[in-house]
């Protein structure tokens, strides 16, 4: 019996983007810590702020409570940086990791050895969690201890659960990236597919908080999914948003597992 899982593909693309890691890892970091640094100075005005701006900013989930600093961090780092642009460079890359293959036609190198198409998939699956997992954890890190830096309150039990509770919502990316990713062969078109996969997510839940009559489109976004700023400020977890989360990723990677295996592929 040959072993299913050798992890040398999951080596392989985790030695891959060391360096995007260590490159995203650093900015995000650096915008947790940035968020946080500035909010002293707009600490003040930012009861006149909401009052201003705060039936506008209806789109963004906790927006009500902008004036503090959970909710200013909820507003600035998650419901953008986080949900948005974090997604997109994690979908981003996830939609590379089959197409980067064949359009390279470095597949036949993997297929040529001892192991079959959905090892293939699930260990590119794999090697793309430790990039998730580290830029999530060493954000957490830099918010915390720039919070203390500044003297104002977060509970970490909350800060620390967000995080946990991200990785679902970023699972799911993933998995819906490599889905994209074995189905367009090359890999500047699976990406910027993905990217409009996400975008029109976000899109759509944000008309969904806007327009009561259209708050069944919020449904099909990942992002309705995962509400940070309930964490962040009560700790209240939706377990059947999680769930929901879990069953997208497994759906998306069996649909992948499907499609790679039975799909055919012109090796040099």
């Amino acid at each position: 019996m040959k072993p299913w899982f050798r992890f040398r593909v999951t080596y392989q693309t985790i030695r891959d983007n060391w360096k995007i890691t260590i490159i995203l890892t650093i900015l995000f970091m650096a915008t947790g810590a940035m968020y946080c640094a500035i909010y002293p100075a707009y600490k003040d005005m930012m009861p006149d702020l909401a009052d201003d701006f705060g039936e506008t900013m209806a789109f963004i989930p906790g927006s009500e409570d902008m004036a503090s600093y959970v909710g200013f961090m909820n507003i600035e780092l998650y419901q953008i940086f986080w949900i948005l642009i974090l997604g997109i460079l994690i979908g981003f890359i996830s939609a590379t990791l089959i197409s980067k293959e064949i359009e390279g036609k470095t597949i036949d190198l993997f297929m040529s050895n001892p192991i079959s198409r959905p090892q293939i998939v699930l260990e590119k699956y794999f090697g793309i969690i430790p990039l998730m997992l580290i830029i999530n954890f060493t954000t957490m890190i830099s918010i915390y201890g720039t919070t203390l830096a500044i003297n104002e309150e977060l509970n970490f039990s909350y800060l620390f659960l967000t995080h946990v509770v991200s990785i679902p919502y970023f699972l799911a990316i993933i998995s819906v990236g490599l889905l994209v990713s074995v189905i367009i062969d090359e890999k500047i078109k699976a990406s910027i597919i993905m990217i409009a996969i996400i975008v029109g997510m976000y899109i759509l839940r944000s008309i969904s908080l806007m327009i009561p009559d259209y708050k069944p489109l919020g449904y099909i976004s990942l992002a309705n999914y995962f509400k940070p700023y309930n964490i962040l400020k009560a700790g209240k977890v939706d377990l059947l948003d999680i769930s929901i989360l879990l069953v997208v990723t497994i759906i998306c990677l069996l649909l992948s597992i499907l499609y790679f295996r039975y799909r055919d592929i012109a090796v040099s």
